[in-house]
């Protein structure tokens, strides 16, 4: 049912989702009932379905380190350098919606606390963290007398 709904996300988005539900038993129900009630997938949505079920975990769970180990892996490795779609997904869909959760906060690995402190306003963004400005934008920008 995931393969169905995900062929019109990004490649690496619906590899990275699959992935998720694989690794995750409890989150392919989160995408079946994500799906029936949105008729379509909606993979920032659905990052914020799965930031309330591991803000849930987080406060629930006798051992939320060790529960959500495997979880919190797979996002860090999907984050990357930062500058992919899966990385602008986990920062739309699931950082945006954790931010003032400390329960989760606390259990980010280096990159996503890093990008959950720029976020916040606790540090700010490096050089290296900017993406360049598309050519198109340039082009926008100069037609209506923007620099």
């Amino acid at each position: 049912m995931i393969g169905t709904w995900s062929r019109s996300l990004v490649p690496d988005q619906a590899r990275f989702i699959h992935g998720l539900a694989d690794l995750e038993p409890e989150i392919g129900p989160i995408i079946a009932e994500h799906i029936e009630d949105n008729h379509e997938m909606l993979p920032t949505v659905l990052m914020a379905d799965i930031a309330r079920w591991a803000t849930h975990l987080a406060q629930t769970s006798d051992d939320p380190q060790g529960r959500l180990r495997p979880f919190f892996a797979r996002l860090e490795d999907a984050w990357g350098d930062g500058q992919n779609t899966v990385a602008d997904l986990i920062a739309t869909g699931f950082l945006e919606n954790i931010f003032d959760e400390p329960e989760v906060v606390g259990l980010l690995g280096p990159k996503l606390a890093r990008a959950n402190r720029v976020y916040t306003g606790q540090e700010p963004i490096r050089e290296d963290e900017k993406r360049p400005v598309p050519e198109i934008m340039k082009q926008i920008r100069k037609k209506l007398g923007w620099k």
